[in-house]
């Protein structure tokens, strides 16, 4: 014991020698002109690692500084850089206070790079505090020690953002106060993403992966330079930009999810399908065998999968004298995911006297989802002097989807052999296998120019395109009957039947082609600062989607009924129809969207006030064909203009304090096949038919918001918002079509949307606070089915679909940089929410509250090593969804734990 003592004591004293050897380096940055202090600003030596941030009163300390020679640098966005080389001795308190010089406003005397590190949060709310609309961004560095591994993940956690996920969580799209998907748009660099959808303008947040990006931005106003498609907001994905020094980083980890433990994964083999249907391989008069159809992909295998895997690298660096910077990026996850659903179908109930909803048939279902990401993004820029500059950015997203599910749906509403007592009644099954792989690619041009004193020229021309292929997704469906003998009070059931084969090829593209350009003009009268700025886009879109479909039925047996199904490799088929349905499908369309915009602003600032104003024009000139014989015209044109106006206020009260003011008008466009008179097929069920005269809709916006920025880390915002929407755009009932329940989109007169937000992120010592919530009002005035007379409609007032009343997120952080160490607990509420509309009038799909809590946490390891994990979903949160008085959906997803090792150089 005695021995141990002295040993610790040995370490003790040595520990306190070591760092009595170090020195340290302190003073203040204040600006050499007005000598007023420059909080925010950042001071480092040779290596970013080591940067501090210059407090409210612009103090700096870096302590434990090993003795030598450095160079300190300092780099504040309006103020030249300063360069100064010191040495340090050991054990020396050295004081350097620094003076900045402010840069001449006239554009000439402008260096367009100056800007904080890469990443950081002090970059971030730099980016919120200075910028000309509302908007929220999120780091790097704040994304880096978040819970999350993709950008989906990431948005949730941002003020008045929720997320919309399809079954299985492989999809996921922004919800933007309260404002569904089709009310938002999605941009990576500053440039709008093609979508992979076959029927939306969607882009999925899930396969963009969270660490390869700088940062994200979620523009709440728009202004008459930006994109007018976005009532709800803008998310703007920005990828990492070359390094002003070296950078090389790596990231690997490995995890497992919860779920997989509970139960096994569900695996088919992709080895044999083939890539081409029969139809497309051998042309349209080709008839389908029945050995043209692989068996594999419906030989499914209860598995234990290996654990999830993620990897990321860049290298990044610039050469030529600092002239040429370029950054590579590549990240690589390999993940198992799935789910366990229990469904409970509903309609109307005929004994009930106002026809509420009953469960009609339960469902029970079991998705395995293998999903690999390889991403690639690549940045080169060159300057051709301090005023010039020529940037070229490529992002590449590569998503390959192995799913597996199985399903088990019984009926129980009794007659036609539905359930007679619990526990008996017809149980469906099906068996799904789906292979999807995707490519997303954005490639954008773009230069920076300084013409004189007075002018300064951007523009961009841009490439995107995104291309899905689904080949041969296959379902088998079989049944059983269970009864129940009353006698012997014992149930029995029947032998499994094969009942028929469904399979699908799909694959769909949508590119983009973008031009834009934006000319400034900035002057002075006295202490006023003008600036007129005019600019245009024009985008050529076209899309197709192409989608040929087989179904195989059973080889009767001796006795001429369904034969017993025993496997796959034994099951007997013929092809019901042998040419498919590729000519006639009504999935198969092609479709054109031109967009021409021109918009002319103008900024104004006074001490104080700078006001904001202007006027946007975008033309809409859209067409579509669809390749199938019907009665409705299958060609759809539609031509409108809509002109933009916007006005924002922005009143600095202080350094650190800003009163926003904005109002701007905006649109959302139909979705690609929403305009389509297509007739649904008749396999029964619910189906969408587009509405030709549908239109698009606009809407009135009017923001206010309080702005806080105590630290040059630390933020409170506190806002309100107020938006009147014209047309908006729902699914109401359509009739039937055979045995489809058909439903269309249609426009309501109006709607309405109003609520406030509240950011909040504040440090005390090394503990820290950070969250923000989302109150949010939303109100249509619809067409619904009069469930007493149902010839009749009639009109019902209901919150928007996807809007929740309320969103909070709420995080408990500690942050020790001596010790190298970041700890958060993140935790999110989110209120009801309107999942869907339920066609009578009165009952709706409401997602009932969720709560969700994560972990995260790293620790240095070393000069260049960080040990990290990141654990979500720890309290196995339940998704459920409620009809009238019964639960209609129950999804369970699951732990997932993440364990990694990262690398910065």
């Amino acid at each position: 014991m005695v021995k141990k003592l002295y040993l610790f004591l040995f370490f003790l004293l040595f520990t306190v020698l070591a760092y009595a050897q170090n020195a340290t380096l302190k003073g203040q940055l204040t600006d050499r002109a007005t000598h007023e202090a420059l909080p925010g600003a950042v001071i480092h030596f040779d290596d970013f690692n080591n940067a501090v941030v210059a407090d409210e009163k612009g103090n700096y300390t870096f302590t434990n500084v090993a003795p030598g020679e450095y160079k300190v640098k300092v780099k504040f966005i309006g103020y030249e850089s300063f360069e100064k080389k010191i040495k340090l001795s050991a054990g020396q308190v050295l004081i350097l206070d620094i003076q900045l010089d402010a840069k001449n406003n006239n554009l000439e005397a402008v260096n367009i790079y100056d800007r904080l590190p890469n990443g950081t949060e002090e970059a971030a709310r730099d980016n919120e505090k200075n910028s000309n609309n509302i908007k929220n961004v999120i780091s790097a560095k704040a994304i880096e020690k978040s819970p999350d591994i993709n950008a989906a993940n990431v948005l949730q956690r941002m003020s008045g953002v929720t997320i919309q996920r399809n079954a299985g969580g492989d999809d996921a799209y922004a919800i933007i106060r309260g404002l569904e998907p089709r009310y938002n748009n999605t941009l990576i660099n500053g440039v709008k993403i093609a979508s992979p959808s076959n029927k939306t303008r969607l882009v999925s947040l899930s396969v963009v992966p969270s660490d390869l990006l700088d940062r994200i931005e979620v523009d709440k106003t728009l202004l008459p330079d930006m994109e007018g498609d976005a009532i709800g907001g803008t998310v703007n994905m920005i990828f990492k930009d070359a390094p002003d020094k070296r950078l090389i980083s790596a990231t690997g980890s490995v995890g497992y999810n919860q779920i997989f433990i509970d139960r096994k994964f569900l695996k088919f083999s992709s080895a044999d399908i083939k890539k081409y249907s029969p139809s497309e391989a051998n042309g349209p008069s080709y008839v389908a065998q029945p050995n043209d159809f692989t068996r594999s992909n419906l030989d499914f295998k209860n598995v234990n999968p290996p654990p999830a895997s993620t990897f990321s690298v860049s290298y990044g660096e610039r050469f030529l004298k600092n002239k040429l910077g370029f950054i590579i990026g590549n990240s690589f996850q390999n993940l198992y995911f799935g789910s366990n659903t229990e469904g409970n179908d509903g309609n109307a109930n005929p004994n009930d006297p106002d026809h509420r909803p009953r469960i009609n048939d339960i469902t029970n279902r079991s998705i395995s989802s293998h999903q690999l990401l390889n991403n690639l993004i690549t940045h080169l820029d060159y300057k051709i002097n301090d005023k010039n500059k020529i940037m070229l950015d490529n992002v590449l997203l590569y998503s390959r989807l192995e799913e597996a599910s199985v399903s088990a749906d019984t009926s129980i509403t009794g007659g036609n052999g539905g359930r007679s007592v619990p526990g008996s009644g017809p149980v469906s099954s099906v068996y799904q296998s789906t292979l999807s792989n995707q490519i997303i690619e954005n490639l954008k041009l773009s230069g920076e120019h300084i013409l004189n004193t007075h002018f300064k020229f951007n523009w961009y021309g841009a490439f995107s395109d995104a291309y899905v292929r689904t080949p041969d997704q296959a379902d088998i469906n079989t049944n059983i009957l269970i009864t129940y003998d009353p006698v012997s009070g014992k149930f029995n059931k029947s032998p499994d039947y094969f009942d028929d084969i469904s399979r699908v090829w799909a694959h769909n593209e949508d590119k983009d082609f973008d031009g834009a350009g934006n000319l400034t003009y900035k002057t002075n009268f006295n202490d006023i600062k003008l600036e007129l700025k005019a600019g245009g886009l024009y985008r050529h879109k076209t899309r197709y989607n192409y989608e040929d479909q087989y179904t195989l039925r059973p080889v009767a047996n001796d006795n001429g009924g369904k034969p017993i199904f025993t496997d796959i490799n034994a099951a007997n088929w013929n092809v019901y129809n042998p040419y498919g349905a590729g000519e006639f499908n009504i999935n198969n369309y092609n479709a054109f969207e031109n967009i021409t915009a021109y918009y002319g602003e103008f900024k104004i600032t006074f001490s104080q006030l700078d006001v904001f104003g202007g006027v946007r024009s975008e033309t809409t000139s859209q067409g579509y064909h669809v390749r199938q014989d019907i009665t409705n015209a299958s060609d759809v044109n539609k031509n409108y203009t809509d002109i933009l106006p916007s006005i924002t206020l922005k009143y600095k009260l202080n350094e650190k304090t800003n009163l926003r003011f904005a109002y701007f008008a905006s649109l959302a466009r139909p979705a690609y096949f929403e305009l389509v008179p297509t007739v649904p097929p008749s396999t029964g069920g619910s189906a969408v038919e587009g509405n030709p005269a549908l239109n698009h809709t606009t809407a009135n916006n009017y923001d206010l918001r309080y702005e806080l920025f105590p630290r040059a880390d630390e933020l409170f915002f506190i806002g309100a918002y107020y938006k009147q929407l014209t047309n908006p755009i729902e699914y109401a009932y359509g009739g039937s079509s055979g045995p489809n329940t058909v439903y269309k989109p249609i426009n309501s007169a109006s709607a309405k949307v109003a609520g406030f937000e509240i950011a909040y992120t504040r440090f005390f010592g090394n503990i820290g606070l950070s969250g923000n919530y989302a109150y949010n009002y939303s109100d249509v005035n619809a067409s619904k089915i009069d469930r007493n007379n149902p010839q009749f409609h009639i009109l019902e007032h209901r919150m928007l679909t996807g809007a929740s009343v309320h969103d909070l997120n709420a995080s408990l952080l500690y942050r020790n940089k001596a010790a190298g160490l970041n700890v958060q607990i993140a935790y999110q509420y989110l209120g009801k929410t309107l999942v869907g509309v339920y066609p009578d009038n009165g009952d709706n799909y409401i997602q009932q509250p969720l709560s969700t809590l994560a972990f995260s946490a790293d620790k240095a390891a070393g000069k260049h090593f960080t040990v990290f994990t990141k654990l979500n979903n720890l309290l196995n949160t339940h998704t459920t969804v409620v009809l009238h008085n019964f639960q209609n959906g129950n999804e369970v997803t699951k732990a997932t734990y993440l364990l990694g090792l990262r690398y910065n150089y």
